[in-house]
């Protein structure tokens, strides 16, 4: 992540935080989705910002590169450590889950970010990754507004077909996906259940698992 997208996060977390109070609907909606598929056992959560993701599933470790965020997600009782996706502070086959939501939109190298991730995961395990799908009418939406935020035009969404594409570059083996916000933005009336698949949602969440034959 370049030092342009940190210093946006770095100045902008209590807004970020806020956000999630003002939108419960979506993120509880997110939350019910990941919950489809996320494991147990020692875990990370890669751009765990204010560990609005991390804390509800009891997620031990949190990394992300901006220290504001990280004292607020060390507040929900979350061991933190500063660094970025592309060099993991981490050794080989260290975590049985990790979960990214969204971070991966901000990668400078998407491919260097996943294949960190594959590096420190033991083998068979589990790869969560939640996205905004980028042909939805919620990435569409998120899209549009690049031009007036700099925390959308620091992002690029992906497509569920992008990510998997990913996935078989890596040896990571695609498993399954659950996917939200099926109604349209730019919020939505009601807490929704996940459904199962993608191409409907605006929030997708995959999730992958390390080959044995990955070193």
């Amino acid at each position: 992540m370049s030092k342009e997208k940190i210093r946006i996060f770095e100045e902008n977390w209590k807004k970020y935080d806020e956000w999630f109070e003002h939108h419960q609907k979506i993120y509880q909606s997110e939350i019910k989705a990941i919950k489809k598929v996320i494991p147990t056992g020692l875990g990370l959560d890669i751009g765990v910002g204010t560990g609005r993701f991390a804390s509800p599933f009891y997620v031990q470790f949190g990394l992300d590169p901006s220290l504001n965020m990280l004292l607020l997600a060390r507040q929900r009782k979350i061991k933190i450590i500063q660094g970025v996706g592309e060099a993991l502070p981490f050794k080989n086959e260290s975590f049985y889950f990790i979960l990214i939501v969204v971070t991966i939109c901000f990668a400078n190298n998407p491919h260097i970010f996943l294949n960190e991730a594959a590096r420190i995961l033991k083998k068979k395990g589990e790869l969560i990754l939640a996205i905004i799908d980028k042909t939805s009418a919620w990435g569409r939406f998120y899209e549009a507004k690049s031009t007036q935020s700099k925390y959308y035009e620091a992002a690029h969404f992906f497509s569920p077909e992008d990510i998997l594409q990913m996935f078989n570059n890596i040896d990571l083996e695609y498993k399954e996906s659950y996917q939200t916000l099926l109604q349209p933005p730019p919020d939505i009336i009601e807490i929704e259940e996940p459904r199962k698949g993608y191409g409907k949602g605006g929030f997708i969440v995959l999730k992958a698992i390390k080959k044995d034959n990955v070193v």
